[in-house]
């Protein structure tokens, strides 16, 4: 499959034989002569022929299918095709993704990036309409919503992402409301409030920030003005019948969300006022089942919790937890939970979704969170190491000989500086809790051995038997499904060599020494 997806995507098959393909030929020429007709279409540009063969078959295929298909095939769908190499390798440079929310309300991306060839998709589904949202490597983000049955053509045009329904009669503004909306409304590919989100993450993430209220409020107004203008346009455009009642809906309840969010960004604080956000949209209009099968929804949840990120590794009831009887209490809860899960033991990870199992949204959901909790379960840590002066061994003979003692593993790399600012600290951790049975172990995901040899003896972790760099990093299937990207990363294996923490504390916490004594004490 051509990028990634999660799980509840179907690929379509490939191709039809060329007796069935030209049955629908007719079908396919018609829906290009409908879509020439329209004032803003799709181009075909630079497609060798074979690859528009491949095309027309696509779409063939899905017409013949459906004829021939009694149940599979009944329209509960969403069929997405790219349109042509253009548009495909532009997806791919700019590393553009479609994220949608499923009918068991789980997030799913499908990237278009990777080395396979495959350009088309179905998105199965039973509901009415699936908001999709494109994002790219550029930040631009446009929001698209499309209707059950629909097939759609995926193209580039100046270099934004362009929809056609080809199935059914649709206009340009139905198909790319806020593709226009910018072309029409803004200057740029971004909207006043991208501008507002943007200042303000900017602001609150730097290490110092500055005193930019000024301009925050002053982006702050633009956004809100901006996006009472967006309703007017919404609205000039339901009156003229450039979309349906439907489209309007959905477009004009998501500005009038993102009015009510604003209203909770304290500029003058730099803060955002999480606790009355929530209370606000609680058991409001905003908190049905519909609107959180919506992808902005689900973002703002998302955006809830990075603002409370302290919550996460509290391990005490929050705010995100309190209440889990509504939708928007609900999509609180799982998000939390898919958070908060990987920084406990295994073992801590089972007793929570135990607890909270009987108030997420559906079991597709507690099985989605056991599945990712339980990933590492047999998963065999296979990977290759060089020790001191070159000695050669692997990880899995590492656990062998530390058989009966805790092995606290730290992940980190010779450019890492906030790893190397942590070696006093486990240097130290070792030493309080050695004769307990437990050690650290240090595996360098360093390319360059000699830069890695010259940074162990500088701060004083060459020590045998217990330093080691990582030969294998790229085939280790481990480190894979670890995904070490973001390091320092920290590991506790139990005395019989099984992987119990897949993201322990930090060694200078006070969390790790309390875990630590409740294992080594326990077990002793």
């Amino acid at each position: 499959m051509f990028g990634r997806t999660m799980p509840g995507l179907t690929v379509m098959p490939w191709i039809l034989p060329l007796s069935e393909v030209l049955k629908d030929t007719e079908v396919w020429k018609n829906n290009l002569k409908a879509m020439q007709k329209t004032e803003l279409t799709f181009q075909i540009n630079g497609m060798p022929l074979i690859f528009l063969g491949i095309i027309i078959a696509l779409f063939c295929s899905c017409n013949y299918s459906s004829q021939i298909s009694g149940k599979e095939n009944q329209g509960n769908q969403i069929v997405l095709i790219i349109s042509d190499t253009l548009s495909f390798d532009f997806l791919r440079q700019q590393k553009a993704s479609l994220k949608y929310i499923n009918d068991e309300s789980l997030p799913v991306t499908i990237g278009f990036f990777g080395d396979s060839i495959t350009n088309h998709w179905i998105i199965p589904t039973d509901r009415e309409m699936i908001e999709l949202v494109y994002k790219e490597n550029s930040q631009s983000q446009y929001s698209f919503l499309f209707q059950k049955g629909d097939t759609l053509l995926l193209s580039i045009h100046q270099r934004n992402p362009w929809m056609k329904t080809i199935n059914r009669k649709t206009t340009p503004y139905e198909d790319n409301m806020e593709v226009l909306r910018n072309r029409e409304l803004y200057p740029s590919n971004y909207t006043k409030l991208q501008d507002f989100y943007f200042l303000w993450n900017s602001n609150v993430a730097s290490v110092t920030p500055l005193d930019l209220n000024n301009e925050l409020n002053y982006v702050k107004n633009e956004a809100k003005n901006s996006l009472n203008a967006e309703l007017s346009w919404i609205d000039s455009l339901g009156k003229a019948k450039l979309v349906s009642e439907r489209v309007a809906d959905f477009y004009s309840s998501k500005a009038r969300f993102e009015l009510e969010k604003l209203k909770f960004f304290d500029v003058d604080n730099g803060k955002f006022d999480t606790e009355a956000a929530i209370e606000s949209i609680l058991g409001s209009k905003w908190d049905s089942p519909y609107n959180f099968k919506n992808v902005y929804m689900n973002d703002f949840v998302d955006f809830l919790l990075t603002s409370k990120a302290p919550d996460i590794l509290s391990r005490q009831e929050s705010v995100f937890t309190k209440d889990t009887k509504t939708p928007f209490g609900k999509a609180m809860l799982f998000k939390y939970l898919e958070q908060s899960l990987p920084f406990l033991s295994f073992a801590e990870a089972e007793v929570w979704l135990n607890r909270y199992e009987p108030e997420l949204t559906n079991k597709a959901q507690f099985d989605f969170l056991k599945a990712r909790n339980s990933a590492f379960i047999g998963q065999k840590a296979d990977m290759d190491l060089m020790g001191l002066g070159k000695n050669l061994t692997v990880f899995e003979e590492v656990l062998q000989q530390k058989k009966g003692n805790y092995l606290y593993i730290d992940l980190w790399a010779a450019w890492c500086i906030p790893c190397i600012r942590s070696f006093p600290a486990s240097l130290a951790l070792h030493e309080d809790y050695n004769d307990l049975g437990f050690e650290v172990v240090y595996l360098s995901i360093d390319k360059n051995n000699k830069f890695w040899e010259s940074v162990v003896e500088k701060y004083h972790i060459a020590i045998p038997n217990r330093s080691f760099v990582v030969m294998n990093l790229e085939e280790s299937e481990f480190l894979n499904k670890l995904n070490v990207d973001l390091i320092p990363r920290y590991l506790i294996f139990d005395k019989e060599g099984k992987l119990i923490h897949q993201n322990a504390p930090k060694p200078d916490s006070k969390e790790l020494r309390v875990l630590l004594e409740s294992l080594l004490f326990n077990s002793n």
